[in-house]
């Protein structure tokens, strides 16, 4: 008779949430959420132009790169255990919101949206930098705190009342994290930087778009 664990409710219910919101999927809905808030009038068709670029770019590519290497032997699981093999996700990640970027940037009506993508690329080059240093800051925490300071700032210049938005996602993203504390994928430590980093790199976004474009 073979011994297996069978998993408890919380880990089953945090696993669960680290696959609903997982890094790749955290751009698209934050993407849906502005198109749901924003004042501006935008096509239907605009719309799902880019959700549906999205969809295809930053979730599908980085999957089949992700099971690519996987079958190749460079990453021994998809949950991305060891710093080596973030390193060659965050390298994928780096180029795949780099082409984004520049995709938005082309689109004068998705101009609003272009400080979101430059602080993905900038919060995948600085987690990929300290991968390669060996440490191991939370994806999670880093699209979370990256969704929220680009809504907080765009609201703030927009001036849109989206509290409750912000609370939501506050609270979503204290369940996600704790859900990876719970089952031991991160440290608090490891969590903090992954949000500090996504916040950051928002703001420095923030600030080159208002320059530069």
């Amino acid at each position: 008779m073979t011994n297996s664990k069978k998993s408890s409710p919380g880990e089953i219910l945090a696993n669960f949430l680290s696959v609903i919101f997982h890094p790749l999927f955290i751009p698209f809905y934050t993407v849906t959420l502005y198109f749901f808030i924003s004042p501006n009038f935008f096509l239907p068709s605009n719309i799902k132009f880019l959700e549906t670029y999205l969809i295809i770019v930053s979730i599908i590519i980085p999957l089949l790169f992700l099971l690519t290497f996987l079958y190749s032997g460079f990453i021994q699981s998809t949950s991305l255990k060891t710093t080596k093999e973030r390193f060659y996700f965050s390298f994928v990640m780096f180029t795949v919101y780099f082409i984004l970027s520049q995709k938005i940037a082309s689109f004068h009506i998705f101009l609003e949206l272009l400080p979101f993508f430059i602080g993905i690329t900038f919060s995948i080059f600085m987690v990929g930098l300290l991968n390669f240093f060996h440490k191991k800051p939370s994806l999670h925490a880093m699209a979370l705190g990256g969704s929220l300071a680009f809504l907080m700032i765009w609201s703030f210049y927009s001036h849109l009342d989206i509290l409750w938005f912000l609370i939501l996602e506050i609270f979503i993203s204290a369940l996600v994290l704790s859900a990876r504390v719970y089952i031991e994928e991160h440290s608090l430590r490891e969590i903090a930087w992954g949000f500090f980093i996504g916040i950051l790199m928002q703001i420095l976004a923030f600030w080159i778009s208002y320059f530069f474009f």
